[in-house]
């Protein structure tokens, strides 16, 4: 298939997404999005420090970190959110969120450090020698760190190797080290810390900036941490078996329900739902049809237009993102449903890889998270790569959706026939292909294709190699 046939490549809705790229990628194509007009009286959460609005943007990210007591306040009231993070502030809240803040409280405090600095550390930073211990426990320092330099501002590149390690995905990053991450200025970015990068990046933990760099120097303000650490959070409740089922609200009770039995996320959320809350149930229909039950504490934070309510404030109709482990919600949060395009909604994430039998590889990244969505194209071909991001890339992207009609009861074979259909493409015209698909009620299937025909015309034999996994929480 050349080049011209793939410009015919066309979506339900009209778009193109090589014409896009290639021939009108500074037209707007944004849809657009009504506010949310609730002004529905519920009781607020405080979960604001009296700074926080000075980095407005991270606010959600703050208010979930202090309710799930992973990051903390001065004793003035201040968060001071656009102050950078030091290294060991980084350390404390890294294992608060891996669960290990009452192993850190056991260690004893005549305990000696082997760091060379470990005498400014007794005499400094004493009250974090617990959390010390155990991140070094657990992997989280370099072999060769001989010093911490406790009050030093964390890095980009720095607090990236940390919360690469705290997920540990060290061994992953190890196996990434000599692929060169895509960034303008990746020559910054030391050597052994390359892998780590692209882990963080995998995992979605950090990102680049619009104009292309990393800049693996800048230093993590704490606004900035708290984000990351929401986001290495997540990652932390799929790695524990956590699902997340987005849909509306069909019926939610509290009764004083008794507590659920202890599961291995309660670590991670002590303190937000603990011993001690009472607990309701929640039924929530996905986008994808089903329902399913959960229990969910009575005053678990719940952000909300720009704010936080107990999800006893719920109510029937909301449309919610809640994440469960087991038969317990640890997570929720409000969507705006005037964000929500339930012709795609039932795909929270999509990503494929694509390269094609002509030499023309196309890269797919969407993400729909509580009604946020977020996408990004990557075409080369011809010996010319165009990237498309933002309203542009969502909107073509959710025209392949719409096309695909992709549901999670279809077999892999279903599934990459009305990929591959809604691009007018053919499985004998690819050459590789690789595609995570997450749905609203939790599913993931992952499917990968390796065609390794080399000329159709003249071998009859076509030996193929077809691989596909099928990964279901």
């Amino acid at each position: 298939m050349n080049m011209n046939k793939k410009l015919r490549h066309v979506y339900r809705n009209g778009l193109l997404i090589a014409v896009m790229l290639f021939g009108f990628a500074g037209q707007s194509f944004a849809a657009e999005h009504v506010a949310s007009g609730s002004e529905e009286d519920r009781e607020e959460l405080k979960l604001e420090f009296e700074d926080s609005d000075e980095a407005a943007w991270a606010v959600e990210s703050i208010g979930k970190m202090k309710s799930r007591n992973v990051l903390a306040g001065y004793a003035d009231g201040s968060f001071r959110p656009n102050q950078a993070v030091t290294r060991v502030e980084a350390v404390v809240t890294a294992v608060r969120l891996m669960g290990l803040e009452e192993e850190a409280k056991t260690k004893p405090v005549s305990a000696k450090l082997q760091f060379k600095d470990a005498a400014s550390i007794e005499k400094n930073f004493k009250w974090a020698k617990g959390y010390i211990m155990v991140a070094l426990e657990q992997g989280l320092f370099d072999t060769s760190d001989s010093v911490l330099q406790p009050d030093k501002p964390a890095t980009r590149l720095w607090v990236a190797g940390l919360l690469v390690k705290a997920l540990g995905l060290e061994k992953e990053a190890l196996a990434t080290m000599t692929v060169v991450p895509d960034f303008k200025d990746a020559d910054d970015i030391a050597a052994g810390s390359v892998g780590y990068v692209n882990l963080a990046v995998e995992n979605g933990i950090v990102s680049g900036y619009p104009d292309g760099s990393f800049k693996p120097g800048k230093n993590v303000t704490r606004a900035e941490m708290a984000a990351l650490l929401v986001r290495t959070g997540d990652q932390l409740l799929e790695q524990a078996g956590a699902i997340t089922v987005t849909g509306t609200i069909t019926a939610i009770d509290f009764n004083g329900t008794s507590n659920p039995a202890t599961t291995v996320t309660d670590a991670v959320y002590a303190g937000n739902g603990g011993s001690e809350e009472s607990y309701g149930t929640i039924t929530v229909e996905s986008y994808n049809g089903d329902s399913f039950t959960y229990k969910i504490a009575a005053a678990l934070a719940v952000p909300f237009q720009k704010r936080f309510i107990p999800a006893s404030q719920l109510l029937v109709g909301d449309a919610v993102s809640v994440t469960a482990d087991g038969d317990v919600v640890v997570e929720a949060s409000f969507i705006d449903k005037a964000l929500v395009d339930e012709s795609t909604a039932g795909i929270t994430k999509f990503e494929l890889e694509l390269k094609s039998t002509d030499g023309a590889d196309t890269s797919i990244e969407y993400k729909n998270e509580k009604g946020r969505v977020s996408a990004e194209i990557v075409m080369k071909a011809d010996g010319k790569k165009k990237k498309l991001k933002g309203d542009e890339a969502a909107a073509v992207v959710g025209g392949l959706l719409e096309a695909s009609a992709i549901t999670p009861d279809m077999t892999e074979e279903e599934i990459t026939g009305q990929v591959l259909a809604a691009q007018e493409l053919e499985l004998d015209q690819v050459r590789e292909l690789k595609l995570e698909i997450k749905f609203s009620n939790g599913e993931k299937i992952e499917i990968e294709f390796e065609n390794d025909d080399e000329d159709d015309d003249n071998d009859e034999s076509d030996e193929r190699s077809d691989k596909r996994t099928n990964k279901k929480s």
